[in-house]
């Protein structure tokens, strides 16, 4: 391995640790992302859709247009992530296309398997393999609104609705697994002192770690 792969890497990882503070606009669009996914999964639970003999109720009215609005939040946070300076932007949320961003979070992997070794993680902010996690959860929750607004609002055919709305609640389930392993290893995180839980949602700018 060339010496200018180890400094690619190492000025990757270097970077990313700097890239901690999360502006007001970040952390706004987070807790309201949080807020709409948490609804989604727990109204798609109790709701009642409309059938020959039944009316929805309204769980599933609030599901839908919830639904919509997430969309919404969504892109923006993606758009938020492209824009962004002195943030985490979109090429550390979704390093896949950078062989040498992808190295620092395989690399980055190990480092937490290593420390788990020790009954402990390395602190989160801003590193790599956390920091592509979040992005793969970022995605499954992208895919998850727009099949239910394309099942809800478009003009396809009865096929199409019924593929996307089977799509809509197999990622659904994955969105539910990251949510539960997301906010568990937060608050983890939180018992070993890294302050995650008051970083994101202080009003106050993060600190760098």
């Amino acid at each position: 391995m060339s010496c200018r792969t180890i400094n690619s890497r190492q000025a990757f990882t270097e970077k990313m640790t700097m890239q901690t503070t999360r502006g007001l606009l970040t952390k706004a669009l987070h807790l309201i992302l949080l807020v709409a996914v948490l609804h989604q999964l727990v109204s798609s639970r109790l709701m009642i859709p409309p059938g020959r003999t039944t009316k929805e109720n309204l769980a599933y009215e609030t599901h839908e247009y919830v639904g919509l609005a997430s969309l919404a939040v969504v892109i923006a946070f993606w758009m938020w992530s492209l824009v962004r300076t002195r943030e985490v932007g979109f090429s550390n949320l979704f390093p896949w296309f950078s062989p040498s961003r992808t190295a620092s979070v395989w690399k980055d992997l190990l480092a937490h398997v290593k420390a788990i070794s020790r009954r402990t993680l390395p602190n989160e902010r801003g590193r790599p393999f956390p920091t592509a996690v979040h992005g793969l959860g970022l995605s499954a929750v992208t895919v998850m609104a727009a099949t239910g607004s394309f099942t809800l609002v478009s003009l396809a055919p009865a096929s199409a609705r019924e593929a996307s709305l089977g799509m809509h609640e197999l990622v659904s389930n994955l969105v539910w697994i990251y949510v539960i392993g997301h906010a568990g290893l937060a608050l983890v995180h939180e018992a070993l002192g890294h302050r995650l839980l008051r970083d994101m949602f202080s009003p106050r700018a993060a600190s760098n770690s």
